[in-house]
């Protein structure tokens, strides 16, 4: 037999701290005796467990006496070494209920035993600890085959089992629908209704906010868990806006005291413990200099506050910190979107208000004014000018009553009113009326409706639609054709207007269709009207339950292609109503307006008027002739442009909005010409407003006069620019005949020099002496001093050329 120091040698020897404390252990106080007691089977068992790189623990006899290696010794935590020989009961007492069942059945050969994950409450490290295990007990049997110990192969899996749930908690914020908050305290509340299902990690949430719309005012408790009855918290509020006054994480101790009500306990099923100790975190939102609130997290009694558990509580504040940023952004646009929403139905309700105001004045206007044109009493340059006052008028009502229908459209109010309509003969008749405007403005007009067709359709709506799209086929074409037609294909009413035009840039087609949007680089009016026509026919088209499109190339002109559905009528008659002549008149009139003036005479001087407006360019003509000006009138700037610099006129006077290139570039170009820069410019405009006279000023212009003007101002003004004009020009004039005058002078005295210089050298006199005898000879000669002295100075040259052989 071999000794007991020999075998405790053999069987302990090695490096390591544990094998050190095993070979001083008094083995003989334990219930194994002394070590050359030890059987053989229990000495192969240790030989088999110390060398192992995996925590491995041997219990031995009934008493299950522990033995185990290095790896083994750090999960004991303070429990090492004093674990080395003692009984498994005593040394995992708390926990012994649970492992002291699985190693007796093994001890009784029951066979071997595994648990995954395994919650042990151990108190290895002061505390009683929430740990994760997976182990596994074996059987060694000894000689008689009787089960004599227990292999234990173990392995703490507590960090990873943690990460694992903390980790799902944090998947679970980024689950929260952000829009679902409608406040800050909404979303803190779904916040804290996910912490809600974490109450191993976080036994304890309270959420805070600061009061106010600016979360700037005192904390507010807005959410809690875990914290029993939540109107009895009272946190010592004060203290905890200091805490995070400077935004950053504090630990608070005997959570009791500071906190009343909140005794917070664990409910996942790892112990009862009270919550003692809690994290106070500061909550921040983007664009936020200062908290907007607290989050205060309750810390678990069962684990160390170490540095992963920090970092999952910071976490989890950052989550409610975007969460908080998410919901006042919302909070945000939803606001500006409510404010935009009021806004706009406060300007519907302002057309829908202004545009019946109008009806009243304009039915005053428009009645009388048909009624003295009817009556034919007028002469003819009065009748003339109550014409165009009756078609401002109907342009006015038109804008009127194209205001109340986006009013309509805005508020969902436009209705279509279906009735049996023969809409190709209705179509026809819409775009006849701009037959005679096409052909004075030299472009083709091209009607293709096919046969009858009865159908049911809002019969104004569809006359607006082909009135407004043939108004700006004609409008917007300077020369080629427009073409209209009309075509029935798959159960739909297809409408096509083509046109040779201006055509819209590519960049511009998208929105088209915007309401009060206009195409600022079309050559046609840039920057008039009011942007509502085509957005107008869309609208129609929707309420007639189809839609428009538009192809376009700039410099190729536009189709616009409007479909709506075909509904036949089930009695197929027609209403044989015709379209309203004053609705016709008014977009056939304004389709004439563009219409080009005729070509300027070939002169200088005079007024160069620019204006694209027919009847303002008729009424601006009338008003300058009556006063004895020779008019000029073009239509663009490039028309102006030709005319200004082959003959120079006396004044300009140009409207700001034309096709195009606008005034303030026609202004730009007679400034930068040098024989027109000194023309005086008058520009008018429809734009009220300091802003827009300062543009114009600051380009060089000479006056600005805001339409709509009275005619006495305006002559005043051009009259009074013209005269200024004459005066500077005679100035010049004056000025540079002075300078003629003075340069001969010169050019004289300089002579006369010369002679009287040439005399004093060779008849060695002073100045006095040669002079008189300038004088003498120009008295006995009859002829002029300087003509007497470039005599001399030709003599003098002459004697000095040298003369040939």
């Amino acid at each position: 037999m071999v000794d007991g120091p020999t075998r405790l040698r053999s069987l302990f020897d090695g490096p390591g701290e544990t094998r050190a404390a095993l070979r001083v252990k008094d083995w003989s106080a334990t219930a194994l005796g002394p070590v050359d007691t030890w059987s053989d089977e229990l000495c192969a068992a240790i030989r088999t467990v110390l060398p192992s790189e995996i925590p491995m623990l041997l219990w031995w006899g009934r008493d299950l006496v522990q033995i185990f290696n290095d790896a083994y010794a750090p999960l004991l935590g303070a429990k090492y070494p004093e674990a080395i020989g003692q009984p498994g009961a005593e040394c995992w007492a708390e926990v012994w209920d649970e492992l002291g069942p699985m190693a007796r059945r093994v001890l009784d050969g029951g066979g071997a035993t595994y648990a995954e994950n395994r919650l042990l409450l151990l108190r290895r490290n002061g505390y009683l600890e929430e740990t994760y295990w997976t182990f596994s007990y074996s059987p060694v049997c000894g000689e008689d085959g009787a089960v004599a110990g227990v292999f234990v192969a173990t392995t703490d899996v507590t960090e990873r089992v943690l990460g694992d749930r903390r980790m799902a908690t944090l998947r679970a914020f980024g689950e929260l629908s952000t829009t679902a908050a409608e406040t800050a305290a909404d979303a803190c509340r779904a916040a804290v209704e996910v912490l809600a299902g974490s109450p191993d990690d976080v036994p304890l949430a309270l959420a805070y906010l600061r009061d106010g719309p600016g979360l700037d005012g005192a904390l507010t408790l807005v959410a809690a868990t875990g914290a029993g009855e939540t109107e009895r918290v009272r946190p010592g509020l004060a203290e905890i806006a200091d805490l995070v006054e400077h935004g950053q994480p504090v630990e608070v101790a005997d959570l009791a005291a500071r906190f009343p009500g909140a005794r917070g306990r664990l409910g996942g099923g790892v112990g009862d413990a009270p919550v003692e100790r809690a994290l106070v975190l500061p909550l921040q939102a983007f664009g936020r200099v200062r908290p907007v609130g607290a989050l205060v997290l309750g810390v678990s009694p069962y684990r160390e506050l170490d540095g992963p558990y920090r970092a999952f509580a910071d976490l989890v504040a950052s989550h409610v910190s975007t969460a908080l940023t998410d919901a006042l952004a919302y909070a945000e646009e939803r606001a500006r979107a409510t404010a935009l929403a009021e806004l706009d139905a406060a300007k519907t309700r302002f057309f829908q208000n202004v545009s019946h105001e109008f009806r009243t004045p304009l039915t005053l206007l428009l009645g009388p004014l048909r009624t003295v044109l009817d009556a034919g009493l007028l002469p003819e340059p009065h009748r003339s000018a109550m014409a165009t006052a009756h078609r401002a008028a109907l342009r006015l009502r038109r804008l009127v009553d194209t205001l109340l229908d986006v009013a309509r459209a805005e508020a969902d109010q436009l209705r279509a009113r279906p009735e049996p309509t023969d809409v190709a003969t209705l179509t026809a008749e819409c775009a006849s009326m701009f037959r005679s405007a096409a052909q004075s403005a030299g472009v083709a007009l091209e009607v293709r409706v096919g046969p009858p067709r009865t159908v049911l359709v809002d019969r104004e709506m569809w006359a607006k639609i082909v009135l407004n799209l043939v108004s700006n086929a004609v409008r917007f074409t300077r020369s080629g054709s427009v073409s209209v037609r009309l075509d029935s294909t798959g159960g739909q009413l297809v409408l096509t207007v083509a046109d040779t035009g201006v055509g819209i840039p590519e960049g511009e087609l998208e929105r088209v269709f915007d309401r009060f949007h206009q195409v600022s680089e079309s050559s046609a009016r840039g920057g008039e009207g009011t942007g509502i026509g085509l957005s107008l026919v869309r609208d129609l088209a929707g309420a007639l339950g189809g839609g428009v499109s538009v192809r376009s190339a700039l410099g190729e002109g536009s189709t616009f292609t409007v479909t709506i559905p075909e509904v036949p009528a089930q009695d197929g008659v027609a209403l044989s109503l015709p379209v309203s002549t004053e609705l016709g008149e008014v977009f056939v009139g304004e389709a004439g307006q563009w219409r080009s003036p005729a070509a300027p005479a070939a002169e200088d001087g005079g007024v160069l008027l620019v204006e694209d407006d027919a009847d303002m360019r008729d009424y601006l003509t009338r008003l300058l002739v009556e006063q004895g000006w020779a008019v000029h009138a073009v239509g663009d700037v490039e028309s102006a442009l030709a005319h200004a610099t082959a003959y120079r006129p006396d004044l300009v006077l140009s409207d700001v909005m034309l096709p195009g290139r606008d005034g303030l570039a026609l202004l730009r170009e007679v400034r930068a010409h040098e024989s027109l820069r000194r023309v005086p410019v008058v520009l008018l405009t429809a734009r009220a407003g300091p802003e827009s006279a300062v543009e114009g000023l600051r380009g060089g212009a000479d006056d600005y006069v805001v339409k709509p003007f009275h005619p006495d101002e305006l002559l005043t003004r051009v009259r009074a620019h013209l005269e200024l004009s004459r005066l500077r020009e005679a100035a010049i004039a004056e000025n540079e005949r002075e300078v003629v005058t003075l340069r001969g002078a010169l050019d004289s005295r300089s002579t006369v020099s010369q002679a009287v210089g040439l005399l004093m050298a060779t008849h060695r006199c002073d100045a006095d002496t040669a002079f008189q005898q300038l004088v003498a000879v120009s008295q006995a000669t009859n002829r002029k001093v300087r003509d007497i002295a470039a005599t001399v100075v030709a003599d003098f040259t002459a004697d000095l050329t040298p003369q040939g052989d």
